[in-house]
């Protein structure tokens, strides 16, 4: 019996390292969320770049290795497409998620999701998952959990390029 429940919560910690590459045509929904400065972000269709989504927590092992590579990406890729950090703050801290943009500076904003209701209206069901949505709102690709620095920069070419 001990075997099987080690076997079972191996599988789980395994599934939350292993990317899950999705596509969805669906709206990204509107978003109205503060930053770590307490500026007021609303993020509605049309945008004037393709956005991504990063819906992630400070206390998360796979977000911290992917949070270099948001860094990187952003940029390099300044200019054609702008990345938004959502800290699932009902899950979280706003001093852990604070700390951690100031660890790894990010230079994008961090919003806070306090309620949960913008993790909720995206589905978001482990982190991190990243949301590729072009100008007009439509979500391109999904990808949950950490998929490495290549997966990452191949899916903000094909959102630049759709």
């Amino acid at each position: 019996m001990i075997i099987i429940a080690r076997l079972i919560l191996l599988a789980v910690l395994l599934s939350l390292c292993i990317p899950l590459e999705q596509t969805a045509a669906a709206k990204a929904p509107e978003l109205k969320l503060s930053d770590i400065n307490q500026k007021e972000h609303e993020i509605k269709p049309p945008y004037d770049q393709p956005i991504i989504l990063n819906f992630w927590a400070s206390w998360c092992g796979p977000c911290k290795m992917e949070a270099p590579d948001l860094v990187k990406l952003a940029e390099k890729y300044k200019g054609q497409v702008k990345i938004y950090a959502v800290n699932m703050t009902n899950q979280d801290s706003e001093e852990g998620a604070y700390m951690f943009a100031k660890d790894y500076r990010f230079s994008f904003p961090v919003l806070l999701d306090k309620t949960g209701e913008a993790s909720t209206m995206f589905r978001v069901a482990a982190v991190p998952t990243t949301f590729f949505v072009d100008e007009n709102g439509e979500i391109v690709s999904v990808l949950t959990g950490y998929g490495g620095t290549e997966l990452l920069e191949k899916r903000v070419r094909a959102l630049i390029a759709h």
